[in-house]
Formats: structure tokens, sequence, C-alpha cells
């Protein structure tokens, strides 16, 4: 029979009287009816025997050298290849250290292009250099009265997602915000206990009041996610997660569709970044101050000036490009 360790265990503290008597009537049974374990049983009776039966004898007197010398021994052959592994376990760290050191260099390059590409100047359409467009303009007789080259603005389009669980509360703040900003309303049908949906259209000043209506009470909200439509291709559209009062205010303020794109794709990026680097390190990327939201609204901005010409002519109005905001309310 092969020896079991188990078994043996069992056995041998049913002979040493170690077991209940529960257990020991469970090995006699055992051993009754099986008679491999009968067997065993003997065999390990007759050790026992042969093992009491040896004379006693005196150990020998280098018997505790040696056993010293064998723990020295052992002691001093797991010290070496400890400090092996302490050597290569700094080296990992240093390691570590360094390609960590080289992918934040990498994020912040990628980081420092982004915000290069938001707060450079936006080239205006069909306008050359400075020095190219402003030398034909002296050139050119007094009495032509040529108006300047202009592009309109194609508007705005997009679509602001607020998750609340207090969905009642948020639709008054919200219905009344959109009031008192003059704004043209069109409100959807929708399912009533899970979300409200408004359609708003005006200039990019009144929905930038909107927007910073919102500001005091957006930390009230769960989560705001703004979808930019592209004027080339509506069904691609930039979508912005976690989305501040600031970035939607900066995104609506761009003087042109293309500016409010590329404005929202910087954001998208910085926000993706910011959500995946551990201990969100990165500062989200907006220019303006919560307080100062309503004030930067009735700033004006700087008109550009070109040179004077003996015979005035009227500039011809334009009309002021449309923002198209649908408000998606959803209960959580």
């Amino acid at each position: 029979m092969k020896p079991n360790p188990n078994l043996d265990e069992l056995l041998s503290s049913f002979m040493d009287g170690e077991l209940s008597p529960r257990q020991r009537t469970e090995v006699q049974r055992l051993a009754a009816h099986d008679p491999q374990v009968a067997r065993r049983l003997q065999q390990l009776q007759n050790c026992r025997s042969l093992f009491c039966a040896l004379p006693a004898a005196k150990a020998p007197g280098d018997l505790l050298d040696q056993i010293k010398s064998s723990l020295e021994r052992q002691s001093l052959l797991q010290e070496t290849p400890l400090i092996g592994r302490r050597s290569l376990g700094a080296w990992q760290l240093a390691f570590r250290r360094f390609v960590s050191a080289a992918a934040a260099l990498v994020l912040m390059g990628v980081l420092g292009a982004v915000i290069y590409q938001i707060v450079s100047p936006v080239p205006q359409g069909g306008a050359g250099s400075g020095a190219d467009t402003a030398r034909p303009v002296e050139r050119e007789p007094a009495g032509a009265g040529t108006p300047a080259l202009t592009v309109a603005d194609g508007g705005f389009t997009g679509q602001l997602e607020l998750r609340t669980a207090r969905l009642v509360q948020a639709d008054t703040f919200v219905a009344r915000a959109i009031e008192n900003s003059g704004l043209s309303v069109r409100t959807e049908p929708g399912l009533v206990e899970s979300q409200r949906v408004y359609r708003i259209a005006g200039s990019r000043a009144s929905v930038n009041r909107f927007v910073a209506s919102l500001s005091g009470v957006w930390n009230n909200f769960d989560g705001a996610v703004l979808r930019v439509d592209r004027p080339d291709s509506p069904e691609a559209s930039v979508v912005v997660e976690a989305v501040t009062p600031e970035q939607a205010y900066a995104i609506v303020a761009q003087n042109s569709t293309e500016a409010s794109v590329a404005a929202a794709t910087g954001y998208a990026v910085a926000n993706h970044l910011e959500k995946n680097m551990p201990g969100h390190e990165i500062r989200p990327l907006n220019q303006y101050q919560p307080g100062s939201l309503l004030a930067a609204i009735n700033k004006p901005m700087p008109k550009e000036t070109g040179p004077d010409t003996s015979v005035p002519t009227a500039p011809s109005p334009e009309p002021e490009a449309k923002v198209s905001l649908t408000i998606v309310l959803r209960n959580l």
C-alpha cells in the first residue's frame, strides 16, 4: 500500500490515544472493513514496537557543534541572494521612475500642443498675412470705397446633457433661466418621469447668458456632457465629457463655428487626460472664472481698424449668427 500522510497521521494519533471516542470508533470501523488500512495500522504498530525496543544511547559530543555549523551555513547561503535581490529591486525601481518621467514628459508635450491650438489666434477667413493685406489696401484709390471681405458665422449647434437626481427642481431652474435670458424655446415631448428636453435658439450673447446663469447650480448636477456639431459633418459631433460651465461658456463664446469646434476638441482631450491621469493632476483648461461669467458677457469685443479712406461707406448690416442648443435633463 502506498503511504498516505493523512492516513498515517490519523493512525498514529489512534495509537497514541489522541483521538476522541467518536474518531476512534471510526478508525476501528475503517480498519475492520478495509484490509489495506488494517495492514497499514499493523505496520505502524510494528514500527512503534521496534522503536520502543531500541536501547537508550547517549548523543555524540559534537552533535551540538554540528547543528550550529549547519545553521550558520544555511544563514550565510540565504544572505547572498538577498543582497542580489535588493540590488535587482533597486534597479527595477529606478527604471520604473525613468519610464514614469518619460511618460509624464510625453503627456505634457501633448497637452502643450493642445493648449497652443486653443490659445493660438484664429485666422480670419479669406485673409492672408498682415503685411500682404495691408500693402494692397494702401495702394487702393480713395474713391473706390470697396467694403472689406467678411466671412459670415455659420452659427453654433450643440446639445447639453445634464444628469440629475432631482429632475423637478432642475427643470424649474432651467425653465426660469431660459425665460430670463430672452431665448426662444421649444419644449420637446418626452418621458415625463425620466427626462426633459428644451430646444433654445438665440444669439451667442444670449446663450452665453443662459450658460452663465447655470454656473451657480452646476455642482448640483451629477454629470454634464456637451456635444458640438461639426459644420461639415453634423453626425460626427465633438463630445466633451464632464464639461464645466466655464468650458461651455468658452466654447459658445468663440467668434466662429470652426473656433467653437476647435475649442470643444481641446477641452475634450484635456478632460480625457485629466480623467485618466493618476491623481487628476492636470488642471482644467479654462480661461474664465465662475464669478466672472456674467461680467464677461457685457465686455465689449475689440474691433479691427483699417486705414481711413476719404469716401466713407456705410457697412452693410449682417445678421447675427444664431445658436441652437438642445438642453436634455435626464433623471438618474
